[in-house]
């Protein structure tokens, strides 16, 4: 059973006194007392009894009850106390051989037995070791190949790569050893010097012209609209949802998108229809293209 320290002390005084009372702290809050008391209780390990006017020193105040807690033989074996009128026990001086059965010739240090069959029989050829290491046995009945030793000289002898310091770390290196006022002059020219190198060995991309249009990928139904569109007679909206499968607010928001890359949509015709080969206000559609640049 495992006890706090505070109801390790409790137990202990308790067990001391003539009358068994576990007597509450006086530097321990009243919640705190209430909360070890009721778990006392509840491990069986002291017992509750009624407190009369006279025991109010010794008395627990629990749920608004005066109770005298008085420690019991369960609370006694908690703190490895026994109780009066059990015999302890008594520890088994025997030695070993005589407790277990075992041969008293393994016990003080002989950690061999004694020889059987030291001969071999008549005629025949000596018997063989009785024990063999194990490492020794399985090298007996796998020996390594030629190519396997080679291979592993190999592996062992070939160095690890070393794994090159992240920029982060290295900027974090720096800043330790600027907070580290002591050391600050050792070691903030080296962490210095290690950000150089990150920084050497990783060159920035280039910005380029922010006003060339990037290319988009080759093969992808943006391609298919900007060739659309490049062509002299233009594209439609209803010709560029039949040819990517896209919804016209689709084919709206991709013309949104190229003017932020770089290219100018406009319109190369509007054409106003109402029936076939028939001008009017229904049906009408514009035909659209693109320019390079702003």
């Amino acid at each position: 059973m495992k006890l706090s320290d505070t109801q390790r002390i409790i137990l202990s005084q308790a067990s001391q006194r003539d009358d068994r009372l576990a007597i509450p702290p006086e530097r321990l809050p009243a919640a705190a007392r209430q909360t070890v008391a009721k778990s006392l209780i509840k491990q069986e390990l002291v017992c509750d009894e009624h407190a009369s006017a006279t025991d109010a020193r010794d008395a627990w105040q629990i749920d608004g009850r005066t109770r005298l807690l008085r420690i019991t033989e369960a609370g006694l074996r908690a703190i490895g106390v026994t109780p009066e009128g059990e015999a302890e026990e008594v520890e088994d001086t025997r030695p070993r051989d005589e407790r277990k059965g075992v041969d008293p010739r393994l016990i003080d240090g002989d950690d061999e037995p004694a020889a059987v069959g030291d001969t071999a029989p008549t005629g025949g050829e000596a018997a063989p070791p009785l024990s063999i290491p194990a490492a020794n046995a399985e090298a007996a009945l796998y020996p390594a190949q030629p190519a396997e030793v080679a291979l592993l000289n190999q592996a062992l002898e070939t160095p690890r790569p070393t794994r090159n310091a992240t920029l982060r770390e290295v900027a974090q290196r720096v800043l330790d050893a600027w907070n580290d006022e002591a050391n600050q002059r050792a070691d903030l020219p080296t962490a210095i010097d290690a950000l150089r190198a990150v920084l050497a060995a990783k060159p920035g991309r280039s910005a380029g012209d922010s006003s060339a249009p990037r290319k988009p990928r080759e093969g992808t139904k943006q391609e298919t609209v900007l060739a659309m569109l490049r062509r002299e007679e233009g594209a439609t909206i209803a010709q560029i949802c039949e040819a990517t499968g896209w919804q016209q607010h689709t084919v709206r928001g991709f013309f949104a998108g190229l003017k932020k890359k770089g290219f100018t949509v406009q319109v190369l015709e509007r054409v106003r229809q109402v029936g076939p080969n028939k001008e009017g206000a229904k049906g009408s559609y514009s035909v659209y293209c693109i320019t390079e640049g702003k």
